[in-house]
């Protein structure tokens, strides 16, 4: 079928959803000071508003909303607000302003909620179905954080695929809080909760090796390399190496090598080859950055 028909007759309608997912919720003013907003613009066909752009970014929002409202999700601070509408609410802000033009009990006031990321989008119409791409950006930089593609022949592939993918696109700012248990044997153990297994971390290990330091640098999510350096045992330890971790869903094995130098008094030891093994857990909840 061809997705501009699809678009006029099936995509649109979700913005009656739409209505429905994006109630405002009553906040404290602590809550709005440290929640932010993420909005969803129109997509762009060729660079232009089109019935297929339109109706595939109103989707994006129902979807999203559905996503948002996971109990998984329920630390992220991040809130879905509308601003599809945003040039004719700065208009009516503007109106509102004049005395004596509206009523102030029913002007538009300000949001609560600042506007922190927005998603933006192109989709292209083919024989087969639809595609897309998505970006999501820092609203006041205009920095591009992260992009994911996708697609479908038909309304229910399209929606699968959105889901996915504003799945990840939300855990680039609510990621899932990942646990790290490792250790080299009963005296080098490490464990710790760390958000995202994307960004540098620091971790200390337990009981007497507590004064050394390891400083991870992730390269990507599945490898990266770390330093470690302390004392313990009145000995100065220095070293580091790298790390892998193999996913088999929520799980991971982890495994470090490095090598080391353990100065005292007495004298130094070197290991250049030391090995460290573990797992890593996403948990079910989020972390906010």
């Amino acid at each position: 079928m061809p997705m501009r028909r699809a678009s006029g007759l099936r995509l649109l309608p979700t913005c009656l959803v739409l209505v429905a997912g994006l109630v405002a919720v009553p906040l404290t003013s602590g809550q709005a000071a440290s929640i932010t907003g993420l909005g969803i613009e129109n997509f762009l066909e060729n660079g232009q508003k089109s019935g297929l752009g339109t109706g595939l970014s109103a989707m994006a929002d129902t979807v999203l909303s559905g996503i948002m409202s996971d109990p998984l999700y329920k630390d992220c601070k991040v809130q879905q607000v509308e601003v599809k509408r945003e040039a004719e609410r700065q208009r009516e802000l503007q109106l509102g302003q004049t005395p004596g033009l509206v009523d102030p009990a029913t002007r538009v006031t300000d949001r609560t909620i600042p506007l922190g990321h927005r998603i933006t989008g192109s989709v292209i119409e083919s024989a087969e179905g639809g595609s897309y791409r998505l970006s999501l950006e820092n609203a006041k930089t205009g920095e591009v954080i992260a992009t994911v593609q996708g697609g479908g022949k038909d309304i229910p592939e399209l929606e699968a695929s959105l889901r996915e993918n504003l799945r990840n696109l939300l855990d680039q700012l609510c990621p899932r809080v990942h646990a790290l248990k490792a250790s080299t044997g009963p005296y080098f153990q490490i464990e710790t909760e760390i958000c995202g297994f994307d960004r540098p971390f620091q971790v200390r290990p337990k009981g007497e090796f507590r004064g050394v330091q390891m400083v991870f640098t992730p390269q990507s999510g599945t490898a990266g390399t770390f330093t470690q350096s302390g004392r313990a045992y009145g000995t100065l330890w220095t070293g580091g190496g790298t790390y892998t971790v193999t996913w088999n869903g929520d799980t991971g094995r982890f495994v470090a090598r490095d090598s080391y130098v353990a100065r005292n008094q007495a004298g130094q030891s070197n290991n250049p080859n030391d090995q460290m093994t573990g797992t890593v857990t996403r948990l079910p909840k989020t972390c906010t950055r």
